[in-house]
């Protein structure tokens, strides 16, 4: 049976079903890699693992599947959720880029989708450099993301479990100590909200509850 790339992944009640959601990532990345677009990155030594990410985040933040995603869904997961989100250094950005724009050529070759020629105007020089720009602003870090890099940074291995325990105790130590920076919390004190200084909240996504979980760049 063809993969239907409209098909519905919410209940009846219009609530995410995670386990379609899943599925249904898991078959169109699938069909991404055995693609020549897919066959391609391979070739040249890139294992696929953007592309799942960038649904990813557009099914479980913005509520929206590849069809559905507009060029500022697009603009959101690349500028804000991944640096926020993703433990990955700026150099990274290349890549990023170049395997998005490879599936979305897919997506345009395959399903014809009506988006793809839009978003694939996002995907161009300026987005590598913007990328690479906002993945080194520690300012757009989120708390799970800024612990890990600054375990990186003090030389722990935070792609192993024993790594981010041994830095989870250095670091609550030298708190407890008054010895070692805090990570910053995300949202304003109180008193920016008394006083009117709070920032706005940026895009869909920041109006979630985040629910950081550590993404590793899977390159093969």
């Amino acid at each position: 049976m063809a993969f239907d790339i409209h098909q519905k992944i919410v209940n009846r009640y219009g609530e995410l079903d995670e386990k379609k959601a899943m599925q249904y990532r898991d078959q169109l990345f699938n069909l991404f890699v055995e693609s020549p677009e897919g066959q391609a990155l391979i070739d040249e030594g890139n294992g696929p693992s953007w592309a799942d990410m960038m649904m990813d985040y557009g099914i479980n933040y913005l509520a929206v599947t590849p069809p559905q995603m507009t060029p500022g869904d697009l603009s959101e997961v690349l500028f804000d959720l991944i640096p926020q989100k993703v433990s990955a250094e700026a150099d990274e950005a290349p890549n990023i880029i170049h395997e998005l724009q490879a599936f979305w050529k897919f997506l345009q070759r395959e399903f014809q989708l009506e988006n793809a020629a839009a978003c694939l105007k996002i995907l161009d020089d300026k987005a590598v450099h913007r990328l690479q720009k906002e993945m080194s602003n520690p300012a757009n870090f989120g708390m799970a993301k800024s612990f890990v890099m600054m375990g990186k940074q003090r030389g722990f291995d935070m792609t192993t479990e024993e790594g981010i325990n041994e830095w989870m105790k250095i670091y609550n130590t030298e708190l407890a100590a008054g010895t070692g920076p805090r990570i910053p919390s995300p949202f304003p004190a109180f008193s920016d909200f008394a006083s009117g200084g709070a920032r706005k909240v940026r895009g869909k996504s920041r109006r979630r509850m985040e629910r950081d979980s550590r993404k590793k760049n899977r390159r093969k």
